[in-house]
Order: structure tokens, then C-alpha cells, then sequence
């Protein structure tokens, strides 16, 4: 599953890792689902990956061995080496729970046991208010462990921006930012054959993943020739790369829709309200499509082509947050883009993975309005 995605597991490779005959395999588990759910059950109910230990919690704050703070740049570190098989198996299943009703009620269920220990360790760091401490420390955690396994920056580089103050854009960059090359201006059949091709492969990372995607296949789903999908995309990374970016432009042009109905100066009533709603839109209408983009991103881990494209949508949504937060906070620092990011994607995972219930959507504004506020004020507790 880490190496190769949910959508790339086969019977046949599942048994040459396991080196056991694929007759074992099949006599065990009748389909893929089957293992994918065993996987699924055994890990997310005794997974304590995300989770801090009994003994971790200490006095919140800025240090200490035993501050939040302290354990998720510890975690974090851990993800980046000894973990990341676990992690990456851990992200692929919560992103492709809602497509399965078995693997959604197992996210359920393992997000609640979450919540619990959360909250337990919120109070006994003495935090507040221990449901948004709870909330804000399991999806801040969730999203920069996406980003880690994406990024891949070493313990040197963490503790860079966590404990030296180093801006991630110039500490974890993949090479130049460059925005996704555009195609060459195309007109009339050969516009229409990319666009078939490459809404073929939108459908298809929505509904299946990445890992299913192949430039015979998509140029078949589209009731074209091989040659015009390898005419168009000389490589499946292309295709992948050209399709992830159609789905980041199509949600930016979502969030510009929003901003566009407000008028004024920036506020950080304004910006708590816009956050909301957005997130509302993504984690509902577009909850499956913005799943997907996460699921390239995963897949860049494992493929070094695509991490420069990746790293550019990364970059820009980080520098979209530096501009937001710069006019209503009056000490802002180069971290705090990277986790008002990581708050939206973590808080996004947690909720499509759970079905996007109108019982966690309701406290959504809250959370925003708390973790933005501190973020805004340089109280935050990372």
C-alpha cells in the first residue's frame, strides 16, 4: 500500500512481498477489497500512530519535552523516517474512505477513539477549552504529516522552521517554484482531444486514484487511440501532473468566487467567515475532488517527477495564507502560513474521511475562529 497506492494493490504483488503463492492469497482474501479491509481494520483499530503517548502530556507551551509543541516536531521526524511506511499506509486509507462504506465506518470509528485521547491530553496540558485543543492538535497533526510525506524534510530541516524560525518556502522548497507547464495553444480536434483525455483523468483519480491511471487506459476511457494520449502526454507523470493541477486551478478559481462577493478591508472576522464557507463547499460538494488532490500529493512521495509540481501547489497556497494573515496579525511568523494550511488540509481529511456528518461540520466556524485567532495573535501552541 505505501509503495504503490491503494488502486496499484494486486493479489499478484501483494503475494511476491508477502513471497507466499498467489493461491494463498486468493484462498485468505476473495478480492482486493477484502485485504484492503483486514489491512484497514487491524490498523486503524489498534493504530496509535497520530496519537501522543499516556506519559507525553506536560504544561502547554513554547518548549518542553512534554508540550504539544515538542511532540509533534518529534512525531514529525519520526514520519520522515522510522514511520513513514505506517504513515503513508494510514493517509492512504483515510483518503480513500469515503468511496467504501466499511472503510468510512472504520475512519469513524478511529477518529472518535482519537478525539478522546486528544481531548485527554488537551486537559492535562492544560489548554482551555478541550474539544478546539483536541481538534486543533489532531488536524494540524494531519496535515503536516501529509506535507512531510510529500516534502520529505529531513530532522535538520524541521527543527530549521519548527525551532530556528526558517521560512519552509526557502528551507523545504523542491528547486524553483515553477507553476505546471501550459500546453501549447491548441485549436479545434487536437483542443478537443486533450480535453477528453485529460476529463478522463479526472474521473478516473476521483473515483479510483492515481495509481489506475495509464495513458492506454485514459486514452480508452475517452474513445481514443493510444497515440493521441502519448501525443499529448509523453509520459503517465504528465498526464497525472497536468490533471492535478486542472483540479488545483479548478478549487482556486472555487475559493476566487468567494472572495469576489466580499468588498472592504481584511478582517479577521472576514477571514474566519470566507475560511468557512469554503471549507463548506470543499468538504461537501467537492469533497471527493479535493480528496483526490491529496492523493497526488501522496503519490509524489513515491514518485520524485511529480514533486516539483506538487511543491509549486504547496507553495502557493502557503504564500495565498501569508497574504491573508499579513494584514490582521502583528507578529506574524514564517511558520504560521504553513499550519493555518495544514489546519485547513488536516480539518478537510478528518471530515470527508467521516462522511462530511452535519454534527462535525457545525462546529467547523468555531474551530476556525479559535485557531485562527491565535494563530493571527502569536498564541498558537506550535
Amino acid at each position: 500500500m505505501a509503495d504503490r497506492g491503494i488502486a496499484g494493490m494486486t493479489h499478484r504483488e501483494i503475494a511476491r512481498t508477502a513471497g507466499v503463492s498467489l493461491a494463498s492469497t486468493t484462498y485468505h482474501f476473495a478480492s482486493k477489497f477484502d485485504i484492503l479491509a483486514a489491512a484497514s481494520q487491524e490498523m486503524l483499530d489498534e493504530d496509535t500512530l497520530l496519537l501522543p503517548r499516556d506519559d507525553a502530556a506536560g504544561p502547554s507551551g513554547k518548549g518542553g519535552a512534554g508540550c504539544p509543541r515538542s511532540w509533534l516536531v518529534e512525531f514529525l521526524i519520526k514520519v520522515g523516517r522510522e514511520q513513514r511506511v505506517r504513515s503513508a499506509c494510514w493517509t492512504e486509507i483515510m483518503l480513500d474512505a469515503p468511496r467504501h462504506p466499511e472503510s468510512l465506518a472504520l475512519a469513524r470509528r478511529w477518529f472518535a477513539a482519537a478525539a478522546k485521547v486528544w481531548s485527554e491530553w488537551a486537559f492535562s496540558s492544560g489548554g482551555d477549552d478541550n474539544e478546539l485543543a483536541a481538534r486543533s492538535y489532531g488536524d494540524i497533526t494531519v496535515g503536516l504529516l501529509l506535507f512531510v510525506l510529500v516534502l520529505r524534510p529531513t530532522e535538520d530541516d524541521l527543527r530549521a522552521v519548527f525551532d530556528g524560525g526558517e521560512d519552509p518556502l526557502d528551507r523545504w522548497g523542491h528547486g524553483e517554484k515553477a507553476p505546471a507547464a501550459k500546453p501549447a495553444r491548441l485549436t479545434g480536434k487536437s483542443a478537443v482531444t486533450r480535453e477528453a483525455i485529460l476529463t478522463a483523468t479526472l474521473d478516473e483519480l476521483v473515483s479510483k486514484g492515481q495509481t489506475a491511471i495509464g495513458l492506454k487506459a485514459m486514452a480508452s476511457k475517452a474513445g481514443l487511440s493510444p497515440s493521441g494520449a502519448f501525443y499529448h502526454f509523453p509520459t503517465t507523470a504528465s498526464l497525472i501532473e497536468a490533471a492535478q493541477h486542472r483540479l488545483f486551478e479548478n478549487a482556486k478559481d472555487r475559493y476566487r468566487i468567494v472572495a469576489s462577493l466580499e468588498r472592504g478591508e481584511e478582517s479577521l472576522e472576514r477571514l474566519i467567515d470566507r475560511t468557512t464557507v469554503i471549507f463548506f463547499r470543499e468538504a461537501t460538494e467537492y469533497a471527493l475532488e479535493s480528496l483526490a488532490i491529496y492523493r497526488v500529493w501522496l503519490e509524489a512521495s513515491r514518485q520524485p517527477s511529480l514533486q516539483s509540481a506538487i511543491w509549486a501547489d504547496i507553495a502557493d497556497q502557503h504564500s495565498a495564507w501569508r497574504r491573508l494573515l499579513t494584514p490582521i496579525s502583528s507578529s506574524l511568523r514564517p511558520l504560521d502560513p504553513l499550519l493555518s494550511q495544514a489546519l485547513f488540509t488536516g480539518k478537510l481529511i478528518r471530515l470527508v474521511a467521516s462522511g462530511s456528518r452535519t454534527e462535525d461540520l457545525a462546529h467547523v466556524r468555531r474551530e476556525f475562529a479559535h485557531d485562527l485567532t491565535m494563530i493571527s495573535s502569536g498564541r498558537f501552541w506550535v
